[in-house]
This record gives C-alpha cells, sequence and structure tokens, in this order.
C-alpha cells in the first residue's frame, strides 16, 4: 500500500504495537481488509502487512528507535484510507502502543462528473470574474466560458515593497447559490484520511452568498491567512427557484483544497446531490495532464 515512515535514529530500540481497528461509515467492524504499518527500519522503509479480523482488528509491532509510522487499509468496496502517527523519539508506553480507529467509506454510486484540477489566479482586480464549471474555463472575454457558476473578486493591495493585503471574494449570479466548508485532510502519502474526502451527498441546506479569503504580509511578520488546504467545500449552482421561494433545480457539487488552487466537481444532473465522483467518467473532456482528475 506504499506506505513510508521516517527516522533519525536513536541510541535504544524499543517495541510499538499498532492495533488497528478498522470500521465502516456506519460502525461497523470490517473484516478481511488488507491493513499495513510502515516503519523505518536499517535505513529503509518496511511495512508489516496482513488482514483484519471478523471484529476489524489488525495487529503489528516492531523494534524501533521511533519517528513516525504509517498505517493505510483498503478493501474491495471501500475508499482507501492512510495516515501517518508520529511516535517520537522518546520512549513512550501508551503512545508507543495506540489504538487506531480506521474508517473505510463504501463505495456506493460513483457517477460522471464535470470536475477539473484548477491552478489559477483571477485574471482581473477589484471585478466579479465567472467561472463556468461545466466548459471548464473563465466566462469571455477571459476564456470559453458561457455560463458563470462562481463569480471571483480579487482585491490585491501594495502598501510598499515589504508589504500587501490580497482579499478574494467567492461569490455566485443567483441569491439562491451558495458555498458551505468543510475540513478534510489533503490525500497524499502519509495523510490522515480516506481517498474519498467528501460525504457521498452535498447537503441539502446550510449554504452561504459568499466566502472571503485573506492574505496579509509584513515584513518581518508571519503571513496572516485564513487559507487552509485541508478546507474544501460544497457549492449550489445555477439554481432556479418558484414564486414561493422553494427550489426547483439547482446543481451541486464540491471543491477540494482552498482557492486558487483546488480541484471540482459538478454533478451534472439538476437536483441530484450526489457528488461521489466516477475518475474514468469525467465530463470535461480534452484535459492536460496537470488538469486530470483521479480522486474521487
Amino acid at each position: 500500500m506504499g506506505l513510508t515512515a521516517y527516522c533519525a535514529c536513536a541510541q535504544t530500540q524499543h517495541e510499538w504495537r499498532v492495533t488497528l481497528k478498522v470500521m465502516d461509515d456506519v460502525g461497523q467492524p470490517v473484516a478481511v481488509a488488507k491493513a499495513g504499518v510502515g516503519y523505518y527500519s536499517d535505513r529503509a522503509s518496511k511495512s508489516i502487512n496482513g488482514l483484519t479480523n471478523t471484529n476489524g482488528i489488525f495487529v503489528a509491532s516492531h523494534l524501533s528507535y521511533g519517528g513516525e509510522l504509517g498505517f493505510g487499509v483498503e478493501k474491495a468496496g471501500y475508499y482507501t484510507t492512510s495516515m501517518s502517527y508520529l511516535l517520537g523519539y522518546d520512549y513512550d508506553a501508551a503512545k508507543w502502543n495506540p489504538t487506531q480507529k480506521i474508517i473505510l467509506k463504501k463505495i456506493v454510486k460513483p457517477i460522471p462528473m464535470y470536475a477539473k484540477q484548477v491552478r489559477t489566479h483571477v485574471p482581473d482586480l477589484d471585478k466579479p470574474v465567472g467561472y463556468d464549471l461545466m466548459i471548464g474555463d473563465w466566462i469571455a472575454p477571459y476564456g470559453r466560458g458561457v455560463q458563470a457558476d462562481i463569480l471571483f473578486t480579487a482585491h490585491f493591495d501594495v502598501p510598499d515593497s515589504n508589504e500587501s493585503d490580497f482579499t478574494l471574494t467567492v461569490s455566485f449570479p443567483s441569491k439562491d447559490d451558495g458555498i458551505q466548508e468543510f475540513i478534510a485532510p489533503v490525500y497524499y502519502l502519509g495523510s490522515r484520511g480516506s481517498t474519498l474526502r467528501s460525504s457521498e451527498e452535498a447537503p441539502a441546506n446550510g449554504y452561504q452568498p459568499e466566502w472571503i479569503q485573506t492574505d496579509n504580509r509584513k515584513a518581518g511578520q508571519p503571513v496572516k491567512t485564513n487559507r487552509d488546504l485541508n478546507r474544501n467545500y460544497y457549492v449550489r449552482v445555477r439554481t432556479k427557484v418558484d414564486d414561493t421561494g422553494n427550489i426547483v433545480s439547482a446543481h451541486y457539487g464540491k471543491v477540494y483544497g482552498d482557492f486558487m488552487t483546488f480541484c471540482y466537481y459538478l454533478n451534472p444532473t439538476p437536483n441530484d446531490r450526489n457528488v461521489e465522483f466516477d475518475p474514468k467518467r469525467n465530463l470535461i473532456k480534452n484535459l492536460k495532464p496537470d488538469e486530470a482528475v483521479s480522486a474521487p
């Protein structure tokens, strides 16, 4: 499972003993799941692998100088989950004998979606610029987009060469569209979390009309920002309501990562809140390699 751990060796080895308790997303034990614990030994990354028992338990142990362990669990019909665990270099009996609960999310109903990795900047300052999630580009004259789904307004102020203030306002064409955040860790080697960072469905309610991101830089001081790579979002766009304000049509989606380096997904079917993406069925064609989406 590609587990990796790191070690800057101390003088004395002690035994760590890890108990992985693997559950599904409704709290039931997952038996016969492939589990592994990665560690560092003899200047090389190694791992102990096996299967969970009927109670979803897998136990591994080894002598170590300390450092970091990597946990990973996978099973057909579920999304892989991996995480890291810091032993440290000072032996602590409790810390070196953890019981770690790991959640495997079930693969329910992956669907085709409009999905794209985006690494960009707002092409104009101090005015809302629309982005078309179905086309995957800015609205004309800045790109090929036709219908604005999200509006980005960037303000950049540089009082002097040592200071800067940046504000990004994320808003929407319709007052009934919206955004809401959720926190889930970036999935990469050694991370905490499932390959499916979101839930299977976007929420029906709770959407806000805008999100404001700030970045303040001053010489000799830490950067003050509310950007968070572990922050993600659900979005509701192209919303239509009846005369009494009830939603009759809307498209739901999600955004992994914070703006303006992010990956977005949009369900093509109105009123369907499923955001479980099938990476083999992307509705945006001819993406460049760095725009392609492989995560569900």
